[in-house]
């Protein structure tokens, strides 16, 4: 399941469809009468243009477009296995070490095994209850309490029949 509105082409990935393109050579043009006053026109290339129109075909086919940011979420339960990290740009790596001294001491082999195998539970999970897509999966996750603690247990019985995982866990701080 993607979760998310960027779509990647042609090795870039663009946040937001253009509205226009403007095809005429990047210049710098001197308005008429006014001295010192300039305007960019600015080019796009023809790679670029294809990138633009697929990232639109691609974001018009979603089935209600932009979604509002709470649809994003994760269940509580399922942050728990997670690790909480700055939100502030230019922030020390320090503050995961002293708040998650275990995870820290793992070797980033360990961490990313971890990280890949959480996420392969919870999409199995997801998968075999037939929860596909944004919607299903806020619906399910966040709005449905029943549904959400029965996807819960699910994803503990899963975690605990993994011997690797329960390793793992064990190396990160984390428990079921």
């Amino acid at each position: 399941m993607y979760i998310g509105n960027a779509y990647p082409t042609t090795n870039t990935t663009y946040a937001r469809p253009f509205s226009s393109v403007n095809t005429a050579q990047s210049t710098r043009q001197a308005e008429e009468g006014r001295t010192g006053a300039y305007t960019d026109r600015v080019s796009i290339s023809d790679t670029a243009r294809q990138a633009a129109s697929a990232e639109a075909s691609a974001a018009s086919s979603t089935s209600s477009g932009e979604y509002p940011v709470e649809m994003y979420q994760v269940p509580d339960w399922m942050a728990d296995y997670g690790f909480e990290l700055s939100g502030q740009l230019g922030a020390s790596a320090s503050g995961f070490a002293e708040r998650y001294s275990q995870a820290a001491t793992a070797t980033q082999e360990e961490r990313s095994e971890y990280a890949e195998r959480i996420s392969g539970h919870y999409q199995a999970v997801l998968a075999s209850n037939g929860i596909e897509g944004l919607e299903a999966h806020y619906q399910a996750t966040i709005l449905d309490q029943a549904s959400s603690e029965s996807l819960h247990q699910q994803m503990r019985e899963r975690l605990q029949n993994d011997p690797g995982m329960l390793e793992l866990m064990a190396k990160m701080g984390k428990s079921i």
